[in-house]
């Protein structure tokens, strides 16, 4: 061992240079690496339009994360901010909203005939009683939110 060690001292041949540089590369490999910082993931799209590359995920522009999810029982897939299936398709349910949903004859659409949340429009009672409607509206993805509701 002491004729090893001989050739490792700094600056003695050129074993103990590869031998240094070796070290230096490794202690470089260990350190972390600085990242960016992340922002919303994949490209920004509109809340409920169709999408064709099913199964991707990206973003609207508040900056919650939306899927690109099959409505059940039929051949669309539109973003959405569920990770599941969509029950019904939101372009075609009958009704507009801006601060409350009304039918095309101006009535007021009851709640529990609305989408809320998941579809952009105003949140229905079941939204507000669960505490859906707050945990979206802090920011917090609407995937989160619908899992911290007990069942």
């Amino acid at each position: 061992m002491p004729r090893l060690r001989q050739h490792f001292r700094a600056g003695s041949g050129p074993l103990g240079v590869v031998a240094g540089a070796v070290i230096l590369l490794g202690l470089g490999a260990a350190a972390p690496a600085a990242s960016a910082p992340l922002g919303p993931p994949g490209p920004l799209v509109n809340l409920n339009d169709y999408c064709a590359d099913h199964g991707a995920v990206a973003h609207v522009s508040n900056g919650q994360t939306v899927y690109c999810r099959r409505v059940i029982a039929t051949d669309a897939w539109v973003w959405t901010y569920s990770p599941d299936g969509l029950r019904s398709d939101p372009n075609t349910r009958g009704y507009t909203c801006t601060d409350v949903c009304r039918w095309p004859d101006g009535k007021i659409v009851p709640g529990y005939l609305q989408c809320g949340i998941l579809c952009g429009d105003p949140p229905t009672s079941g939204d507000i009683q669960s505490g859906l409607a707050d945990c979206v509206a802090s920011g917090v993805a609407y995937r989160e939110c619908r899992d911290r509701i007990p069942r």
